[in-house]
């Protein structure tokens, strides 16, 4: 055997050996944006109000676009805080979680105790008056824990499935998990301190524990529930319901048609929350001109309404600052063992960005790592609509406090290559 044979045979064994590698790590490169498609740019010069002064009275406050996640505005958001009757979005959320998983139905039936019933005539909380005995559906308690932020009738409807709070608490903190939320301190399905819970406070925590968590939190939580669960806002959104024949009149005043709605914001959600501890606190979202945002004031200064106020604040500061552009990103991905050796990822939809004057939107592309051979290239097979990798936009923020990121996905299916064609490329490229 010639010298050129054998050594012909040996780049070929590398190359057979190099296409059984993995490769282990997230490559960034940067990305040629081939259709930043602007279907609508929304320019944010107009004031949600007539007044010029936004500054957010709170301490700790943050704003989101409710889709991406990037963050428009934080103060201390990454600062622990009592939360109060926030609470109960995840109260709700795991509600919402085991009705979708068939272990309740709206129309589920839970009985008041004698102790619910006691605490839901206690006029220094939240609460509707609950007749002990008497059973109410799951809906029925659920707006009266989200509209009129009632206290006993979240604690009631926590045991639809038979839950204690100890084991209710642990389905909180599985479900904030699943939301990104890793740290919180949760004690209680309301938001009470451990000692205003009574007989249904936690053995071993202090008489003072109370839940507490960021805004950044909070946010999150609030995301994970309007994208899983968005009919919830169908109850978070009116203003008025009936339950027992009783008329709940919301205490969220910046609903439509309430004293603090603004005008150019159509807020449907979320909600309030009150402590001695916590002070005056919301979590509220709304469209500004077709863009759904998030945002999250935590003891507000002042307290009482000031939380609508400073939420305001927040909603003008946006649409004085930011323009909301929505797109839908293309770029062109390398396949070199694909059959086609390119192909065009995008954004799962149109997204919006918001963007301060002089902020640039020129993304880099990063290939996964299950996705992306040893050179972070995209490797075949590629299955259409299968996140492969994600866009990063240097100049923006995400929830996670590092520069904003939004996941692609090839528009079509690239086989992969037989191996004398890509045994040919190799050649070729080496000659």
């Amino acid at each position: 055997m010639n010298k050129q044979v054998k050594r012909w045979l040996y780049r070929t064994g590398v190359f057979l050996a190099s296409l059984t590698m993995t490769a282990g790590s997230l490559t960034a490169v940067p990305a040629a944006v081939h259709a930043d498609t602007t279907t609508s740019s929304t320019s944010s010069s107009s004031s949600t109000n007539s007044t010029t002064d936004y500054t957010v009275n709170a301490k700790a406050a943050i704003a989101i676009d409710a889709t991406t996640g990037q963050v428009l505005y934080a103060k201390n958001a990454n600062t622990k805080l009592a939360i109060a009757s926030i609470s109960k979005i995840i109260t709700v959320g795991v509600i919402e979680q085991e009705i979708k998983a068939g272990k309740l139905s709206w129309n589920t039936k839970v009985k008041v105790t004698k102790e619910e019933a006691k605490l839901s005539e206690n006029t220094e909380y939240s609460n509707i008056t609950l007749t002990a005995g008497k059973s109410y559906t799951v809906k029925e308690l659920t707006e009266a824990a989200m509209i009129k932020s009632a206290d006993a009738a979240a604690i009631t409807l926590s045991r639809a499935t038979g839950d204690s709070t100890a084991s209710f608490v642990k389905k909180m903190q599985a479900f904030v998990k699943k939301a990104g939320v890793t740290d919180a301190k949760l004690y209680n399905q309301v938001g009470l301190t451990n000692s205003q819970m009574g007989s249904y406070g936690l053995k071993g925590v202090a008489k003072n524990a109370e839940n507490e968590m960021t805004a950044t939190d909070v946010a999150k939580i609030a995301q994970y529930l309007i994208k899983n669960y968005p009919s919830l806002l169908n109850i978070t959104k009116l203003t008025l319901t009936t339950i027992d024949g009783t008329t709940v009149t919301t205490i969220n005043k910046m609903l439509a048609g309430q004293s603090d709605a603004p005008t150019q914001v159509k807020i449907d959600g979320l909600k309030t929350g009150t402590s001695d501890k916590a002070g005056a606190c919301f979590v509220s979202t709304g469209t500004y001109q077709g863009h759904r945002i998030i945002t999250v004031v935590l003891h507000a200064t002042g307290g009482g309404d000031e939380r609508f106020t400073q939420t305001a604040n927040l909603y003008r500061l946006i649409a004085n600052e930011y323009t909301a552009y929505t797109v839908q990103p293309s770029v062109a991905a390398t396949v070199p063992n694909g059959k086609v050796t390119t192909t065009t990822l995008t954004t799962q939809g149109k997204i919006t960005l918001w963007k301060k004057d002089g902020t640039l939107l020129s993304p880099s592309l990063a290939i996964n790592s299950k996705a992306a051979d040893k050179n972070g290239k995209l490797t075949a097979p590629v299955k259409k609509g299968q996140v492969v990798g994600e866009l990063t936009y240097a100049g923006l923020t995400g929830l996670d406090g590092n520069k904003l990121t939004v996941d692609v996905v090839p528009t079509t299916n690239v086989d992969k290559a037989n191996v004398f064609v890509r045994m040919g490329r190799w050649v070729k490229s080496h000659i």
